[in-house]
């Protein structure tokens, strides 16, 4: 813990970064709870809730101004533990050449850093199933412990429900008979109480114990992101490569044969792994949700772990035919790599554009709210006009504003005629460089106007990426 508070520190200092959209919500209703009110969900286009990720927020709620740095130091330390947990679980499975080779595999997975980079609770969820795995594979069948890891996940995501429950099933399978009701009434209790917790908030907040389906599914609806059954099998092979398809899915599928083939009986695990994150994937496809890739992350990053075993199985193989086939696919792994070596390069470079893209432009925004002609505004002038909606809870955030305040141009029917409005320069990044917090998307700028300095409106200031006009009349 400590040698990942002190490497997260130090990436911190170096890059500095800010949460995402759904993020600086959470720090919202982690505020909004720490002064003793419920949250309130009911905002445009609404994030989903995630229990453990909202009571962590109002935790940092006291720190003030610096809660969205803490949000990032937390998913950063989370990252480092992350790729700690899957050297270890490597080199339990497989050994320590392979866990060193998995650790250099996985710092290429440029997505999941840029998610540590923006406080996303995607990677403190991926570090607690992982460490329940290390937990199981170093002693099996803890039961419990296990368990507990997997709940807190799943008070951060459903997913590890699945994984919860399919671990209970396997504690009574192998329990003495005359045990396995008892086990799966202890256990099974402790794993239900993570989906027992989420319908109670939900219902406590919302009085909608489904709140989070429901709400999650609208969404998924507003931006296209719903898929069939059918559609959903197709996006596999895609969605589990992750950031680089070819070596993951060609080395990773090979080297995963070979890991079979090496460990047997110990490939349950991971195996187990896979099997339930692609069952929960469907299962999300079923259920209306959001088919992206973020949710097929699990076997994805087991996937990584076996482009490792292609890489160095060969020296855990004695007989003479199969150490040449081990090393033939070691070569094919290495010629791939060096193959698309441009397109990682491309990758970090991408990585790097984003990261400047959202540090430069949070400071700025930031400067702008902090400007003296701009305070008073912000307190009397209505409404606020944001080129995107994904702006507002960053300046609810950092002004304390309350929802009435705004208006996201893409909820406008027609052009604002009074009020602040909000510009943000458009910049000439790829796409994929310019993921942020506060950007405008094409989807999103459905309005001609959106971000656009409108003639009825006086300038007021302008500070690097940020501008705002008055039209308080």
């Amino acid at each position: 813990m400590g040698a990942a508070a002190v490497i997260a520190l130090a990436i911190l200092a170096g890059r500095p970064t800010y949460p995402n959209y759904d993020t600086y919500y959470t720090l919202i209703w982690g505020d909004e709870l720490a002064r003793g009110h419920l949250p309130d969900y009911d905002v445009f286009r609404t994030p989903t809730p995630h229990p453990l990720s909202t009571l962590v927020a109002a935790l940092f709620s006291f720190l003030g101004g610096a809660a969205d740095r803490a949000m990032v130091f937390l998913t950063v330390g989370s990252f480092v533990a992350l790729v700690a947990l899957l050297f270890r679980l490597t080199q339990l499975l497989v050994g320590t050449l392979a866990a060193c080779a998995a650790v250099l595999v996985l710092l290429t997975r440029t997505d999941i850093e840029f998610f540590a980079l923006r406080g996303v609770v995607d990677v403190p969820f991926l570090a607690l199933v992982f460490g329940a795995a290390v937990l199981e594979a170093s002693r099996p069948r803890s039961g419990a412990p296990v368990i507990l890891l997997l709940t807190l996940a799943g008070l951060l995501r459903p997913e590890a429900w699945m994984l919860a429950g399919a671990y209970v099933l396997y504690l009574a399978w192998r329990a003495d008979p005359p045990e396995r009701m008892g086990v799966l009434i202890r256990q099974g209790a402790l794993a239900a109480s993570a989906p027992v917790l989420w319908v109670l908030s939900d219902w406590a907040v919302t009085g909608e114990p489904l709140y989070s389906l429901t709400s999650t599914r609208e969404v998924a609806g507003d931006f296209g992101r719903q898929r069939g059954i059918i559609d959903a099998i197709g996006l596999i092979p895609d969605y589990v490569g992750a950031n680089e398809k070819i070596v993951n899915v060609a080395a990773g599928g090979l080297g995963g044969l070979l890991a079979l083939w090496l460990i047997r009986v110990r490939a349950a695990l991971p195996l187990a792994l896979v099997a339930v994150g692609f069952a929960t994937f469907l299962a999300i496809a079923v259920a209306g949700l959001s088919v992206i890739p973020r949710y097929l992350v699990i076997p994805s990053l087991v996937l990584n772990l076996c482009v490792a075993v292609a890489l160095t199985g060969w020296a855990l193989v004695t007989e003479p035919r199969a150490r040449r086939a081990a090393l033939a696919l070691a070569g094919l792994t290495v010629a791939l790599y060096m193959v698309r070596t441009p397109a990682l390069v491309n990758d970090f470079r991408k990585l790097n554009g984003q990261t400047t893209f959202v540090k430069s432009q949070h400071q700025d925004l930031k400067a702008v709210l902090e400007d003296a002609a701009v305070v008073p505004l912000l307190a009397s002038c209505r409404p606020i006009t944001t080129p995107t909606h994904s702006a507002i809870p960053v300046i609810r955030f950092e002004t304390g504003l309350p929802k009435s305040a705004f208006e996201p141009s893409i909820a406008q029917k027609r052009p604002p005629t009074r009020g602040l409005l909000f510009v943000g320069e458009t910049f000439n990044f790829e796409p994929a460089a310019a993921r942020s917090t506060t950007g405008v998307g094409e989807r999103s700028a459905a309005q001609w106007w959106s971000n656009y300095p409108l003639s009825t409106f006086r300038p007021v200031v302008r500070k690097g990426r940020w501008a705002v006009y008055e039209n308080c009349a």
